[in-house]
């Protein structure tokens, strides 16, 4: 009879007697085993992670630190760049403007290099026509008060050429004059309502008028003034409604119309030579183009 702590294990073999402790002692050596195994494979795995996370930290540091240099590198060039890009808009603007003074068509497209030359060509040319002709604003006005040619007289009640053109705008505001000249006449004018007048004698054949002005005229008969210098200042003296400058050109006592050379500016520089007919601008240009060759030829 077996003792009941014993196995009996059977196969083809034949028949095997293990103890029950026996087998058990065996079971706790292998699950040891197993477990000390386990436990070694975790540890040296756990320590290649650990190694690897290490080693990716140190990539991740090192990447992070890159990329914030390659930042820090990136705004400064963009701060470089924007600073480029500014000087170099303000230097188209200047370009643009100057080609605006004298008159040029802007094309963004060409190059600065080219509108560079085209300007140095027509620059001192279309200058001479600025500095000696009138042009521009003589001061600042509202609006045009008035318009150059036949109208009711305010006054009078009755249709009357009117010879100039009216700018309002409050007594006091200084008057500039158009354009190198010298000082024609200084007078009060009662006979034609003007009131206080300022006449100046420009080159080539131009005079220019001013009256309604206050008593307060800033030049004396006979003084040379270049363009932008002041000559007077508005009022409203003489036969007026309300504060305002008369405003005349002539061209060798031809009068003319003020409102286009006070609109005449470099970016409309050859429509002048169509507008005006009673100015010989053929002999005009003629006599500047002994100096400065001039590109453009009314048609």
């Amino acid at each position: 009879m077996k003792n009941k702590f014993t196995v009996t294990i059977s196969d083809v073999n034949g028949s095997r007697h293990f103890l029950l402790h026996q087998l058990i002692k065996k079971f706790l050596l292998y699950f040891t085993l197993f477990v000390a195994l386990s436990i070694l494979i975790g540890s040296f795995v756990i320590l290649f992670l650990m190694k690897e996370v290490s080693t990716l930290e140190a990539k991740k540091e090192s990447a992070i630190a890159e990329r914030n240099e390659l930042i820090l590198q990136n705004e400064d060039l963009q701060a470089k760049i924007s600073e480029k890009a500014q000087e170099y808009e303000n230097i188209r603007d200047k370009i643009s403007n100057v080609e605006e003074l004298i008159g040029l068509r802007i094309n963004e497209e060409e190059s600065l290099d080219s509108r560079l030359e085209e300007i140095d060509v027509t620059v001192m040319e279309q200058k001479t026509f600025f500095d000696n002709i009138p042009s521009g604003d003589v001061m600042a006005y509202s609006d045009i008060s008035s318009h150059f040619g036949w109208r009711e007289n305010p006054i009078l009640k009755r249709r009357i050429f009117h010879a100039g053109i009216d700018l309002r705008a409050p007594v006091g505001t200084p008057i500039l004059a158009p354009a190198d000249g010298v000082v024609k006449i200084i007078q009060y004018n009662q006979n034609s309502g003007y009131g206080n007048v300022v006449s100046l004698s420009h080159n080539y054949g131009f005079e220019s008028y001013y009256a309604h002005l206050q008593n307060k005229i800033a030049v004396k008969e006979g003084q040379f003034v270049k363009k932008g210098d002041l000559i007077a200042y508005s009022g409203n003296s003489g036969m007026s409604t309300g504060p305002h400058l008369h405003y005349e050109i002539k061209f060798i006592g031809r009068i003319l119309n003020p409102e286009t050379f006070l609109k005449w500016r470099g970016s409309n520089f050859a429509e002048i030579f169509k507008k005006e007919k009673r100015v010989t601008w053929e002999s005009l240009i003629k006599l500047i183009n002994t100096q400065y060759p001039l590109p453009k030829q009314p048609s």
